[in-house]
C-alpha cells in the first residue's frame, strides 16, 4: 500500500500528511521505535484526526479530502505541527486503539481493598494533551476572540 500524501495544495484524494519515511525521521529525532508500524496505523491516526478535532478557518478547496491546507484569516496554513501530531497519534496507535467506544462511566468498583469511584462529570474518552498542544493555535474555539481593551 502506498498513501497519497497531501502536498499542500489540497488534494481530492489525499490520505495523510505523512508517510512512513517522515515518521521514521521524526521518531528517530526522538529516540522512539515504531517497530511494528505500518501504513495502518498512519490511517488510524488520520482516521482520529479527521474526526475528533475541528479547525478555525475554512479548506483551502472545497473538494479537499483533508481538514488541511486551510485558509484562516487569508492566510493558507499548513503548519508542520499538524504532522507532528499525526506522527504522535501513530505512535499511540500501536498500543491503543484511537478510535475506541466510549463505555458506561464507572460510579463504583471494588475490587479487594481497592476501590475506584469516578466523578459523575468526567469524561469517558482519552485526551491526548501533547497532540493538542501541538494543533492549539488551529483549534476552533482556541485562543482569544474580540479585542482587548486595558481598562484603569
Amino acid at each position: 500500500m502506498s498513501l497519497i500524501i497531501e502536498n499542500g495544495q489540497g488534494l481530492d484524494n489525499a490520505e495523510s500528511y505523512i508517510d512512513l519515511a517522515y515518521l521514521q525521521a521524526y521518531a528517530d529525532k526522538r529516540g522512539i521505535s515504531i517497530t511494528g508500524i505500518d501504513e495502518t496505523n498512519i490511517i488510524k491516526a488520520m482516521d482520529y484526526f479527521e474526526s475528533a478535532y475541528q479547525f478555525k478557518g475554512t479548506k483551502l478547496v472545497e473538494t479537499q479530502a483533508l481538514a488541511f491546507p486551510r485558509l484562516i484569516n487569508g492566510v493558507v496554513e499548513y503548519p508542520v505541527r499538524i504532522k507532528s501530531a499525526i506522527c504522535e497519534l501513530t505512535i499511540k496507535s500501536k498500543s491503543a486503539e484511537l478510535l475506541a467506544d466510549s463505555e458506561r462511566a464507572t460510579k463504583r468498583e471494588k475490587v479487594g481493598e481497592i476501590e475506584v469511584e469516578y466523578s459523575e462529570y468526567s469524561k469517558d474518552e482519552t485526551n491526548y494533551k501533547f497532540v493538542i498542544n501541538l494543533i492549539m493555535p488551529w483549534l476552533l474555539g482556541s485562543g482569544i476572540s474580540g479585542s482587548l481593551v486595558r481598562t484603569y
